[in-house]
């Protein structure tokens, strides 16, 4: 895969397809590979570009704190050296963060939002979300990588008909840095946008899973502060959406994105 430097690092990233770039942005822990059966399908239709952000996949991991701020400045440093003025950009989880940094610091130069399972703030303002950063940093820290590798893929992937895809993500997230993922949560912890997203103009597409981590009533909150989003629902799935139901995530997506590039989208399901 092809490495760049951009905003002082090296970054690792795919490049496919053609036509309109879709810049697609993973999960905490993950890396471009987690987007692979994404990336052959939307490829299709577009020029998909996955990047593994900094501190994890094969991009630089450099030492300090890391910020949702210097990720999005990164990915606009990727697109300058790809001379990519403009894109769709779609962001899961520790992505979607990212991705909401983005839009509201470069919004001139973004296409279309989508964001799977996130939000514009992981404001520590409930217990649960207070546990759920002191919990990973402490298995990281205490238990090592595999383990926690071994917990999370459990947590998301708990049927027995899914015993391949719990395999998979072990074998990624295992090898992830320890001092990267633990510098990539406390970035996380307490990160705001919230107060600027009804800034937002541009066309916003919101894909909740029906049995994510956190409730749609959090979502919906957010939701109607921007001014041009849709929400879709992703049914029977946890919150890797775009891996536990890989073929509704890519239609949902494909026929977003053609939407805004001027082809007729099917009515909203919810």
């Amino acid at each position: 895969m092809p490495k760049v430097e951009a905003n002082g690092i090296m970054i690792d990233y795919v490049d496919e397809g053609e036509g309109t770039p879709l810049v697609i942005v993973h999960g905490l822990g993950s890396s471009h590979r987690d987007w692979e059966d994404q990336v052959g399908l939307l490829a299709r239709y577009f020029r998909v570009i996955a990047p593994s952000v900094r501190g994890f996949g094969d991009s630089e991991k450099p030492d300090g704190m890391y910020s949702v701020k210097t990720w999005s400045e990164d990915l606009i440093g990727l697109m300058d050296h790809l001379h990519i003025p403009e894109f769709h950009l779609m962001g899961f989880s520790m992505g979607g963060a990212i991705s909401y940094q983005t839009a509201v610091d470069f919004q001139e130069r973004l296409k279309s939002l989508i964001i799977i399972n996130s939000q514009p703030s992981f404001e520590l303002n409930e217990w649960y979300k207070q546990m759920m950063v002191l919990s990973r940093i402490g298995m990281a820290r205490v238990a090592g990588m595999p383990r926690l590798a071994r917990f999370v893929a459990k947590r998301l992937f708990p049927e027995e008909d899914q015993a391949d895809l719990r395999r998979r993500m072990i074998e990624r997230h295992q090898h992830n840095d320890q001092s990267s993922y633990i510098n990539a949560v406390q970035a996380l912890a307490g990160w705001s946008v919230a107060d600027r997203i009804n800034s937002l103009q541009l066309p916003v597409l919101i894909l909740a899973a029906d049995m994510d981590y956190t409730p749609l009533e959090d979502k919906l909150i957010y939701l109607y502060e921007m001014e041009n989003v849709r929400l879709e629902i992703v049914k029977n799935s946890r919150h890797v959406s775009h891996i536990d139901q890989p073929q509704t995530v890519y239609a949902l997506i494909r026929d977003f994105v053609k939407y805004i590039e001027g082809d007729p989208l099917p009515e909203a399901a919810v």
